[in-house]
């Protein structure tokens, strides 16, 4: 927005001053030497004099406004008098009546002649503002037009919405003075398409994994099992899965947005760590074996969400690892590190990439059969965006996998 009031004010005030410089030079009359007829005619009664000739009949003889003055009735400078008694015409110009030529008849008598006429000062002045303001204007919409033409061509993009979403690519140049709004259009519409691509997969997995236990619901229910039988047991058991997976969809749901409000604190990392493995300690992590090591290092974030991103990677552990799950602290030159390993069976390589995307779940070592729907991870990654830290996974040294959550460093 400054750029462009800028640069239009720059514009107006230059194109402004050249035109009111050049209709000045066309309508001014800045010379007082005698132009066209005027010279002219002075040139016939300067001749005239000097041949003694009858000025008077002359004057008759052109048809100009005449009369005959005493010398003294203007108060004429040392010049022009000087110049009136070596017999020279002397032109002055009156508001009145235009030009008048002044030749002396004699030394107390003067010839006036009225050579032009006064101008019209307002129709003067009407021609010189419709002159300038048509210029002015034309040159405005000069500076328009290529403003103009990109507005269009960022309206024709925007009126054209994609099946996925997404809006037609504008190919505004970076010159443009609306190029940080096609700028920030482009972004908008790639957002636009990531949230309406993530809702189609959270409509196609709900119905996905809803299928399922809703089957064997329908089956029991069909055998109209006794209380406290097996299968009403297992019915139990549907209904647990089925809560837990709508309660992962609207957690996940709940995280998809670009980047909520934050309520940055430094966090004591060790005794946040500590907290969240007493909290999950039952039923989760009461078979298991932990460890935290590591210092007790600050870390710039959101404390709920930090807390969220490590019970999700303590629950998914608890869920595969055989007796041991290892915390450690660590920080470099440009993040705090916080790491979570286990001793089970891993995470293949090939899909190591995979594993944070929504709704994916490896073939081997972490099955369904250990629940969940495939979101824990996935939320991790969102919150490590939100905080502009990342999230990776390898291969622990215990033998299972080992997940690092990063953040970046504001202690410097």
């Amino acid at each position: 927005m400054a750029r462009l009031f800028v640069s239009l004010y720059l514009f107006i005030v230059l194109a402004m001053i050249g035109l009111s410089a050049g209709l000045e030079r066309l309508f001014s009359h800045t010379s007082q030497e005698p132009t066209g007829h005027v010279a002219t005619i002075m040139t016939l009664f300067d001749a005239a004099k000097n041949n003694h000739d009858n000025l008077l009949a002359l004057a008759q003889s052109t048809a100009l406004p005449h009369t005959v003055l005493p010398f003294q009735s203007i108060g004429w400078n040392a010049q022009s008098a000087e110049q009136l008694k070596d017999g020279k015409s002397v032109l002055l110009y009156d508001k009145q009546f235009g030009e008048q030529l002044y030749i002396a008849l004699n030394e107390n008598d003067l010839l006036e002649l009225n050579i032009t006429r006064p101008q019209n000062n307002s129709q003067t002045f009407m021609l010189y503002s419709g002159i300038f303001f048509v210029c002015l204007g034309g040159l405005i919409a000069l500076w328009l037009w290529p403003l103009w033409r990109d507005l269009s061509a960022l309206k024709r993009s925007v009126s054209h919405v994609q099946d996925d979403g997404s809006l037609v690519d504008n190919h505004i140049p970076n010159t443009s003075l609306i190029a940080p709004i096609a700028q920030a259009l482009n972004n908008m519409s790639l957002k636009v398409k990531s949230l309406l691509q993530s809702q189609r997969e959270l409509s196609g997995a709900v119905a996905h994994e809803f299928r399922t236990p809703l089957a064997r619901l329908k089956f029991a229910l069909e055998a109209r099992p006794a209380s406290d039988s097996v299968k009403w047991n297992a019915m139990s058991l549907d209904v647990e899965e089925l809560e837990r997976l709508v309660q992962e969809m609207l957690d996940y749901a709940g995280s998809d947005v670009l980047y909520p409000e934050l309520n940055l604190a430094e966090i004591p990392i060790k005794e946040l760590v500590e907290q969240v493995v007493s909290h999950l300690q039952t039923p989760h992590l009461a078979n298991h074996d932990i460890s935290i090591t590591g210092e007790n290092l600050l870390l710039l974030g959101d404390d709920h969400f930090v807390q969220r991103a490590l019970e999700n990677l303590l629950v998914n552990a608890s869920r595969y690892a055989k007796s041991r799950i290892l915390i450690n602290i660590t920080q470099d030159d440009d993040y705090v590190v916080l790491s979570v390993e286990d001793d089970g069976p891993g995470i293949p390589k090939d899909v190591q990439e995979r594993i944070f995307d929504a709704f994916y779940r490896p073939d081997e070592g972490r099955t369904r059969a250990y629940g969940g729907a495939g979101l824990g991870l996935a939320i991790v990654r969102r919150i490590q965006q939100w905080h502009e830290g990342d999230c990776q996974v390898q291969d622990s040294v215990l033998g299972g996998v080992k997940f690092t959550l990063r953040y970046p460093r504001h202690d410097r």
